[in-house]
């Protein structure tokens, strides 16, 4: 936000460090203007709405405005634009406008003239005139811009206007006789214009050409108005034919413009910030990072602390302020503004109780909002004072509590976020680090009761999401309760219901640190943060935010943000939403729809309506299943979308950014497909089972196994018990896929054997049947019976000819290719690759026909033939988009062997390195692991760089153990006794069928 700069005296344009940005349409710079010129205030949606078109607004102008702010945030980040409550803030830094630089000009010549310095007061009256380039915001549309357009026209002659005053109070000049000239030409009936150039043409010498202007002046008013010339004038030409000489001297300084002083002084220095926890724990970094904003010198400094509600905001600020009590000795001023309890303390009583701690008497306190700022401000001027604004409820409360000048410093804490405010470094505290949570814990416990019980500790502080309330709370449970071992206190933690109760002790609960939250929410928000609640996802992007509460993606993400700034939602990444840990098992206390303001067990009984029917969770998890399965399809290359989906359409080729947000839904599809299929009667069962087995054809990598292994094994529960036949298929399907790919062969045959011959018994779609085939196959070749494989792959082409799928049985071809390459029949796998290649240039498929020519690569070098081989290779690589890292990085692999086995180890090692990194920005877990095995044996090959070799297998070894790929194993055997042995294989018997 700090490189951001808007100019409106001309075009409306804004900067990003000095590069220009693309604004948008004229009605959407409108709306920017809008927001400008009441930047750094809050502006309504109403009020923009009347600003764009008054009384006769489009049916939908709360959702234009909406999409309007949307895509300026797109243009100028999150950061400037706020949501508020039925509006929106627009934060710009100081300078960072053009008409607020006009309007400190205008000010600052105000006072040198009142100082007698008049040229230097014309001079910054030049600098503010040559904001202006050309007409005010030409061409912008609504009745606003049209109101704005005349004022700062009409303000550039006001500003004119004094400009030559000053200069003509400055004494003679030429130059101010030959601009007023024109002036006075192009404003006839402005009478100023006239006396300034008859005034500066007298003190030029020329009292004739002085009267000539009156007497041309006068009579064009009598003309075209019918009156004669103003008393200025007439006085004016009086003095003038009385050869007035106190007219050629400069103008003196004006009277009353001597600073006053303050009228009060503190009796005391003021230590008004609370006592510090004896206990108070970590924050190393946000101390610091306090500290140095806080002690920032030229300015006033503000630095604000936001978060969620028992985050540790306050106790941060107090710890902080009492660090810093040598650097501000003129004392430090604390005040709550009851920002998140309902009672927000208004501005002029928090003044009211700064200015008594500063000596003033009740009868001196100044009697308006605006007089008691400045009296305040005036209090402060020249001393150093810390003032502590602790839970504030808005930027709006905090504006007039601020001082003037550089010496004094602002640490503010609230749930909002107060990016806002002039000069402020925002913190955004997060819950404790785990050690951090730890500490605490020992603090209060003790420490020989700590590490007695590590393990439970540790699971204790993560059930608590690592809120310090939450720790806080249970500390002080067991520093009560000497003979409660942590395992007892476990248990009661452990039941998700119960949770928030067992977090409660004495007057600290976390469940009323989020009430006080959610009750500032306004209805549209406290409906959001409920049912982003019910979907038991890790997180949500806008597409899941827009889908789960049934609105248009811009209005959802519109209020998720709005949910951010108030720290009742979480952003992890770009795009991503999630809720803290407790915070969502609140939510969900209060159930998708609880009215705001009303315990989940009073609400009243009113029936329901559309409304309440559509915000039941298994319409908003099924609203969420269809925009993930619309994800899935589109990030699906066409035949994995036909074997997972059939009946759907996908695109040709997706593209990268689809690809990869296919991909990062794993674990969320993972969770929603579980949580849907353990409903009481799930209804779109077929939904969920086809996005679980489109998410495993998508994803092919070792990090989605665990999550989509257990949504897997849930559905084919609830699958069989409803008799749902296609929908245990997709179960089996993804459950042997996935257990082949960790290595469990006997559990994966079961199942793949069990999915094909349910397709056979009840004639289920052709695309499962070619699935079923194919997925058997592909595991006949990992356990060493390549000749089933081939019957396999060769029963899957039957049926992709069957549906008249030619694309299909070509990918299948080279599976097929693979098997008889195995087996050592290499002529048969290359005629076979031959077959897929005339499919794919008769269908014109790049794609695929890269993969046949990696395919031919694999078969040169099994037949020892490398470079015919390294030709193959280099050739699919040609072939493959830029974009599609993930094949891109599987064929380097190939590559890299073939180069290792011609001895050309700097090539290999090129090779290898360049596959880690694409895999790498690819998000493939396993394909990095493998890449980096592979870099390793390269490197290996020389002995200089065994060092190297080693870390790259320990690294890969680190990545597919935790992910439990077979491949660990012979890394394992590979780095010998050395390695550390507390990295195991993982296994992963939890979802094994029963």
């Amino acid at each position: 936000m700090d490189g951001l700069r808007f100019a409106v005296l001309g075009p409306v344009r804004g900067w990003r460090d000095g590069g220009e940005l693309a604004l948008g349409s004229p009605q959407q710079r409108s709306l920017l203007l809008s927001l400008l010129l009441r930047a750094n205030h809050p502006v309504s949606t109403d009020q923009l709405v009347d600003d764009l078109w008054d009384e006769e607004p489009p049916l939908r102008a709360r959702a234009v405005i909406r999409t309007y702010v949307h895509r300026l945030r797109r243009v100028l980040g999150p950061a400037p634009v706020t949501s508020l409550a039925g509006g929106y803030l627009l934060t710009v830094t100081p300078g960072g406008l053009d008409t607020q630089r006009c309007e400190e000009l205008v000010g600052e010549a105000r006072e040198l003239r009142g100082a007698g310095e008049h040229p230097r007061a014309a001079a910054a009256l030049r600098s503010a005139l040559a904001l202006w380039q050309g007409e005010p915001m030409p061409g912008l549309p609504g009745p606003y811009a049209e109101r704005q357009r005349g004022e700062w026209a009409e303000r550039r002659v006001t500003v004119l206007e004094a400009c030559l005053e000053a200069e003509v109070q400055a004494g003679p000049s030429g130059g101010a006789v030959a601009e007023l000239t024109a002036a006075a030409a192009e404003f006839p009936l402005r009478e100023r214009f006239a006396e300034l150039l008859m005034l500066a043409l007298y003190q030029a010498g020329r009292q004739a050409d002085a009267l000539g202007v009156y007497r041309a002046t006068d009579a064009r008013l009598r003309a075209e108005l019918g009156v004669a010339a103003g008393p200025g004038l007439r006085e004016l030409q009086r003095r003038i034919l009385a050869g007035d000489g106190a007219l050629l001297a400069p103008a003196p300084p004006r009277p009353g413009t001597a600073a006053v002083r303050p009228p009060y002084r503190a009796p005391v220095r003021p230590t008004q910030v609370p006592a510090a926890l004896s206990d108070f724990t970590g924050r190393a970094a946000q101390t610091e990072e306090l500290r140095t904003a806080l002690l920032a010198t030229g300015t006033v400094p503000v630095a604000t602390v936001s978060g969620l509600g028992g985050v540790g905001k306050t106790a941060l600020a107090v710890h902080v302020a009492h660090g810093l009590a040598a650097d501000f000795p003129d004392g430090q001023l604390h005040v709550d503004l009851h920002g998140a309890d309902g009672r927000p303390t208004r501005p002029e009583d928090a003044l009211g109780a700064l200015l008594r701690s500063l000596g003033v008497p009740g009868d001196g306190l100044a009697p308006g909002l605006a007089e008691r700022s400045a009296q305040f401000r005036s209090l402060l001027s020249g001393r150093r004072v810390l003032v502590v604004l602790d839970n504030a409820r808005d930027a709006e409360q905090i504006r007039p509590l601020l001082p003037g000048r550089p010496g004094c410093a602002v640490l503010a804490t609230s749930r909002a976020r107060l990016g806002s405010l002039p000069n402020a470094h925002v913190v955004e505290l997060p819950a404790f680090a785990p050690e951090e949570a730890l500490d605490l814990l020992g603090r209060v416990v003790g420490e020989q009761r700590l590490t007695a019980e590590a393990e439970t500790a540790r699971e204790l502080v993560r059930l608590c999401g690592h809120l310090p309330l939450a720790v806080r709370i249970l500390a002080a449970r067991l520093a009560c309760r000497p003979g409660w071992t942590l395992a007892r206190l476990l248990d009661k933690l452990s039941e998700n219901r119960r949770r928030l109760d067992v977090l409660r002790t004495g007057d600290l609960a976390v469940e009323s640190a989020f009430r006080f939250g959610y009750d500032q929410l306004a209805p549209d928000q406290a409906r959001a943060f409920r049912l982003l609640a019910v979907p038991e996802v890790p997180d949500l992007s806008p597409g899941g935010v827009a889908a789960v509460l049934g609105l248009p993606e811009e209005t959802a993400e519109e209020l998720a943000e709005s949910l951010v700034d108030c720290s009742m939602l979480e952003t992890v990444a770009p795009d991503r939403y999630r809720y803290h840990d407790l915070l969502r098992a609140f939510a969900q206390r209060l159930g998708p729809e609880a009215e705001l303001g009303t315990e989940p067990d009073t609400r009243p009984d009113t029936g329901a309506s559309a409304d309440t029917e559509a915000d039941r969770p298994a319409a908003v998890l099924t609203r969420l299943a269809v925009h993930l399965h619309a994800e899935t399809v589109a990030a699906l290359g066409p035949a994995a979308t036909r074997a997972a989906l059939p009946g759907t359409d996908a695109p040709r080729a997706p593209d990268a950014r689809a690809v990869a947000r296919g991909r990062a839904e794993f674990p969320g599809i993972g969770a929603l497909v579980g949580q849907y299929a353990a409903l009481p009667a799930p209804t779109r069962l077929d939904l969920v089972a086809e996005l679980l087995l489109g998410c495993s054809l998508l994803c092919e990598t070792g990090q989605a196994t665990r999550p989509l292994g257990h949504a897997a094994k849930v559905l084919l529960q609830t699958a069989v018990r409803q008799g749902d036949r296609t929908a245990e298929v997709r179960a089996r399907l993804v459950l042997g896929r996935l257990l082949t790919e960790v290595g469990s062969e006997p559990a994966a045959l079961g199942e793949l054997i069990r999915a094909r011959d349910l397709c056979t018994a009840h004639d289920l779609p052709g695309p499962l049947l070619a699935l079923a085939h194919a997925s058997l196959a592909a595991l006949f070749v990992q356990i060493g019976r390549p000749g089933d494989a081939v019957d396999g792959f060769s029963a899957a082409i039957a049926a992709w000819e069957r549906l008249g799928d030619r694309r299909s049985a070509a990918a299948e071809l080279l599976d097929l290719a693979g098997a008889f390459t195995e087996l050592g029949r290499f002529d048969a796998a290359a005629r076979v690759v031959d077959q897929s290649l005339l499919i794919c240039h008769q269908l014109a498929d790049r794609e695929l026909q890269a993969l046949a020519l990696d395919s031919l690569g694999t078969i040169a070098h099994d037949r020892g033939e490398f470079e015919q081989a390294l030709r193959h290779h280099r050739a699919a690589l040609a072939l493959l988009r830029p974009d599609d890292r993930r094949r891109t990085g599987r064929t380097l692999l190939r590559l890299t062997e073939s180069l290792r086995a011609v001895g050309r180890g700097d090539e290999a090692v090129e090779a290898a390195d360049r596959a880690v990194g694409v895999l790498t920005l690819d998000g493939d877990r396993r394909g990095r692991g493998l890449a980096l095995a592979a870099l390793g044996d390269t490197l290996a090959d020389r002995d200089a760089t065994a060092e190297a070799a080693r870390a790259c297998r320990s690294e890969a070894y680190d990545i597919l153990a935790a992910i439990g790929s077979p491949e660990a194993d012979r890394l394992q055997a590979l780095l010998g006794p050395g390695r550390p042995t507390d990295r195991p294989r993982r296994q992963w018997p939890s979802w094994l069928p029963a």
